[in-house]
């Protein structure tokens, strides 16, 4: 009896302890996220990664082009602004259509930024300054200048079969070759290309210069694993992969993609993206990248929302440590329409469909879009940073989005980018990516700091001599001081491993509370809207606020206010000037 009694007991410890799990992970997922796993973060975990543009950033050399050395010259001020991880974007031998993006040889530095010495060099100084390294890798297409393609294009031996090669579906009546499908390049047209010396087409998603490689060889890869240990053993510490949805495409070529029922123009990708076959070579990368000690493997996949987080893998098979997130990237691209339901949701969007135990990021910008200061206002560049920063997760910075740097006008006679000069002078500055990718503005004097030579590859933005990094380290207010002391905050455990939720949130305000026990709590608010208001955060409020908090840090735009850090101020009539970001202690 006494057993049974035990027994009876037990069970109902068991099922009482049950039930208060099935209450606290209903309560949590309702209010927000929490993280899973306490332990120890990685050290993507730990703060911002940030983008560098290598063309952008520094020019040591005097051509008018950024370099590897550049980058070596300021990483003290990576250091001094508090990120943890550094980017580069592609540095490798390239004929430059793409500006990077056509790799003619994936373990060689292409001249223009330096040589394999600055490389190493770099790497050196990048781990003496306490910062990690990440390195762009394209594995989905090379250049047509690649040795592979050369050979493939002349059938020698495996490489034969190195990339998308297929036969024409016939002729016309000018005896021109039929593409297999009706597949199209990302950048307009077939996206296949006739090639005489072989007498058959290659794929290409991207450019006519960009051919894109064949994953259904085991050749293909075994090259590209072994292009990821080459730089692996250089002591880089992991990778962020380029369009990687378009890794594989469908065995059977001869099959043409349907028509979007919204925009018959365009067509469904669902050959040529999100293949089965691409998740299995990202697992053999991750199982790869696992064998060396603290390695981060990141992918770059615009896709919807339940195909991204594909990219997590689940709790059998690892692949990405995180997929990029550029939800918020899209989201945030017009303050005219933009409202605070519109990044509470987009926020939660990843919150809640990210596998369980996987770590979140937050895109706010890129080399690929609009500045924050040009798309959203140079009031909310503080504010929007201050929200990707104290969000769980991995923050991402491009570089000079710390300083608030707005888009430069580009004449069509400047315009560089592939893109905005096949749209030609009507329309290119609707697709151009140039106005974004202008050089670093390190100081008021000449060339902005950016380079002591007689030109630069790009114009630099005539703002400089008001936006630069020289000026807003002197003053005693400014975008890049609030940087610095946002990611210092972002140190404390409330921010490492508190849970988030949001009080309050309508057409302009917008706001979230990060909690963790035993440590204090902390209200982020914004005021989206372009005209200084006064809030009251427990009006439609989803859950009791307190009385009133202190003062953080608020807006480097914000200076004016009467109420320094450490003030206590009112939640009944919190006062917000336009575009006005505010961290309070509760």
């Amino acid at each position: 009896n006494m057993r049974r009694s035990y027994m009876f007991g037990g069970a109902f410890v068991v099922l009482f302890i049950a039930i208060i799990v099935i209450i606290v992970v209903c309560v949590s997922s309702k209010n927000g996220w929490k993280k899973q796993n306490p332990d120890e973060p990685e050290f993507w975990e730990k703060g911002a990664v940030y983008q560098v543009y290598p063309r952008s950033f520094s020019d040591s050399d005097k051509d008018g082009t950024g370099d590897l050395m550049g980058v070596v010259d300021h990483l003290d001020y990576l250091k001094e602004l508090g990120v943890v991880t550094v980017w580069i974007s592609p540095i490798f031998e390239s004929p430059m259509k793409d500006f990077g993006y056509d790799i003619s040889n994936y373990t060689t530095i292409d001249r223009i930024f330096g040589t394999m010495n600055d490389f190493e060099v770099l790497v050196t100084e990048t781990h003496r300054n306490g910062l990690k390294l990440v390195l762009d890798f394209v594995p989905n297409h090379t250049s047509n200048q690649h040795e592979w393609f050369i050979k493939s294009e002349s059938k020698e031996g495996n490489y034969t079969d190195y990339y998308v090669w297929a036969e024409a579906k016939g002729f016309d009546k000018n005896n021109t070759a039929i593409p297999p499908n009706n597949w199209m390049s990302e950048f307009g047209g077939s996206a296949w290309e006739w090639s005489d010396t072989r007498g058959e087409f290659y794929y290409h998603q991207f450019l006519v210069e960009q051919p894109d490689l064949n994953y259904r060889s085991e050749h293909v890869k075994e090259e590209m694993k072994n292009v990821l240990r080459f730089w692996l053993d250089k002591g880089v510490d992991g990778f962020r992969v380029d369009a990687l949805k378009y890794l594989v495409e469908v065995e059977d070529l001869g099959l043409d993609e349907p028509t979007d029922s919204d925009n018959p123009a365009l067509l469904q990708h669902i050959f040529t993206t999100n293949q089965p076959e691409t998740f299995q070579v990202l697992r053999e990368w991750r199982e790869l990248v696992d064998k060396y000690h603290e390695k981060v493997l990141m992918v770059e996949v615009y896709s919807e929302v339940e195909d991204v987080m594909r990219y997590y893998g689940n709790d059998s098979v690892s692949l990405a440590h995180f997929p990029f997130n550029f939800f918020m990237l899209e989201a945030l691209n017009n303050r005219s329409t933009l409202t605070g339901y519109d990044i509470k949701d987009t926020i939660s969007l990843w919150l809640d469909n990210m596998p369980e135990g996987k770590w979140p990021n937050w895109v706010l910008g890129n080399h690929d879009n609009g500045r924050v200061a040009s798309r959203l206002g140079k009031d909310m560049v503080d504010a929007l940073n201050m929200v990707v920063l104290l969000l769980p997760g991995t923050p991402l910075t491009y570089n000079g989005e710390e300083i608030g740097m707005e888009d430069t006008f580009i004449s069509w006679e400047d315009t560089k980018d592939p893109e905005g000069c096949r749209w030609g002078r009507d329309h290119y500055q609707e697709h151009s990516r140039d106005p974004e990718r202008t050089p670093m503005q390190w100081n008021g004097g000449y060339m902005a700091g950016f380079t002591n030579g007689d030109n630069t590859w790009l114009p630099i933005n005539p703002d400089y001599e008001e936006i630069n990094v020289a000026l807003q380290k002197n003053a005693t207010h400014s975008h890049l001081k609030f940087y610095q002391h946002v990611t210092k905050i972002r140190q404390e455990e409330t921010f490492k491993k508190g849970e988030i939720t949001f009080p309050t949130y309508d057409d302009s305000t917008f706001s979230f509370i990060r909690s963790l026990e035993g440590y204090p709590s902390y209200l982020a608010v914004v005021n989206i809207a372009t005209v200084n208001r006064t809030v009251n955060m427990h009006l439609g409020a989803n859950f009791p606020l307190p009385n009133e908090g202190e003062i953080v840090i608020c807006s480097s735009t914000s200076e004016a206010k009467e109420t320094p850090n450490g003030s206590m101020v009112s939640l009944d009539s919190l006062a917000l000037m336009a575009g006005e970001g505010i961290l309070l202690k509760l």
